[in-house]
């Protein structure tokens, strides 16, 4: 419930939804509070009912009476006379409703002795309010007896009460309209901003190379685009620069390195020579493989072309073999990829070197995965620590802690392949085998 509530847009809809019933609770307020009358069916002031009586027994003729009768038969009103009082089965008492007695106290002095009744009958068009205010439920009419012998029954029109509260139906849907199209503009203005804004800042983890936000809607909206672009701009600045410096260190290293090699001749004793060489070819070794890294990392995606996978893969694994490295390949078929040529082989040639020096062995193998293509590398080795498998592929992080390149080198290798498949728009995955040993799994876009 509480991840339900959590969304924005379900707030905003919970609130509109909470005023649109507060404002249907208001208009029923409004039309049915108390004022002292009866609140669906009202009968007629006792005024207009004594006027109504002199009105017709003033009437000279049958056809004069029907004439009156008929002009007050009009608009809320219905009134019509009968030969004697009806029965009906609940004659309003006026001591069951506070308004009925004071009513009925107005009616016995107006009408100057004439008899009346108030009934209520039980053909209602809609079911009346609460007893306490105006007693039984059920439409009222007055009934008063004239002078001439005849009943006068006044009422209201039934019809009218219906019509009403039909139109106060229409002005409820008609608000409820108003207010959920409110409710969905403002979710549109502010609910999709926020979940565009949550999915460029997953997105900048993985890529940093993303495209701005588009900076529009709302001002507040339009700010906080503009701030996430920036923030993104500077990240980018920063390892940008990181990795510059990074290589322009490993670049002016070589010149050093060059001289101390040329000195290594003027060294008397062969041991010692040797051992100075073989460290200064390893030096040698990790500059490269630092300046491979600084370019791969401040490169942006570079455009790469379709190339025959399989065949790739076959070609080095037999380069590989000739040279005597135990290294096999599982036999394919033919799959197309998204990937510059060099690219491909420095990444299987990294994740090869790994596979021998921890697992004496590398398997390679090639499979097609929906739109995407697998190249996965095996080895026996021992595997490695769940806990330490996120930080393998950060550039100089070794789970051995020295730097030799007999050991693993700088730690440098998987970096490399991770940024190379980067920027060829793919990924790298590593995993431990459930017999033992580390795979390595390249994912390459289809074609």
């Amino acid at each position: 419930m509480r991840h339900i509530f959590g969304s924005l847009a379900v707030r905003i809809g919970a609130a509109f939804l909470l005023g649109l019933l507060l404002l249907q609770a208001v208009i029923v307020a409004a039309m049915i509070w108390p004022d002292g009358r009866p609140v669906i069916f009202q009968l007629v002031s006792p005024r207009e009912a004594a006027t109504m009586a002199e009105a017709v027994e003033s009437a000279s003729s049958p056809q004069q009476e029907a004439l009156i009768v008929e002009a007050l038969n009009s608009g809320p009103l219905t009134v019509h006379l009968l030969g004697d009082f009806p029965r009906a089965e609940d004659v309003e008492p006026a001591a069951r409703a506070p308004y009925l007695a004071r009513l009925y106290g107005g009616y016995a002095f107006l009408l100057k002795g004439r008899v009346f009744q108030v009934q209520a009958r039980g053909d209602s068009a809609l079911p009346s309010p609460p007893r306490s205010w105006i007693g039984n439920p059920g439409a009222v009419r007055l009934l008063v007896r004239l002078r001439t012998g005849k009943v006068l029954v006044i009422e209201r029109a039934p019809v009218l009460l219906q019509r009403l509260f039909a139109r106060f139906a229409m002005m409820g849907l008609a608000a409820a309209a108003i207010l959920l199209a409110v409710m969905l503009i403002c979710i549109q203005q502010m609910a999709r901003p926020a979940r565009r804004l949550a999915g460029a800042a997953r997105g900048l983890a993985a890529n940093i190379d993303m495209p701005d936000l588009p900076v529009k809607g709302a001002a507040e909206i339009r700010v906080l685009s503009t701030a996430f672009n920036d923030m993104k701009h500077t990240i980018r600045a920063l390892i940008d620069e990181r990795t510059r410096m990074l290589a322009a260190i490993a670049h002016d290293l070589r010149t050093y390195l060059t001289r101390l090699r040329l000195r290594t001749e003027f060294i008397a004793d062969p041991d010692q020579r040797l051992r100075a060489i073989h460290d200064l070819d390893e030096m040698g070794l990790l500059l490269d493989d630092t300046l491979i890294f600084a370019s791969e990392a401040t490169a942006s995606r570079s455009t790469s072309m379709v190339i025959r996978v399989d065949k790739e893969v076959g070609d080095f694994v037999h380069l590989r073999q000739e040279i005597g490295d135990p290294v096999s390949c599982i036999d394919a078929e033919p799959v197309l990829a998204h990937c510059a040529p060099l690219a491909l082989r420095r990444m299987l040639a990294n994740l090869t070197d790994n596979a021998i020096r921890y697992g004496k062995e590398a398997r390679l193998s090639l499979w097609r995965e929906q739109d995407e293509i697998k190249i996965a590398v095996e080895d026996s080795g021992p595997g490695v620590p769940a806990d330490a498998m996120a930080r393998l592929t950060q550039p100089f992080e070794r789970l051995e802690p020295s730097r030799g390149r007999s050991t693993g080198g700088a730690g440098l290798g998987l970096a490399i392949v991770k940024a190379l498949a980067k920027s060829q728009g793919g990924s790298l995955v590593l995993q431990n085998r459930s017999g033992g040993g580390l795979k390595a799994v390249i994912s390459l876009k289809g074609a």
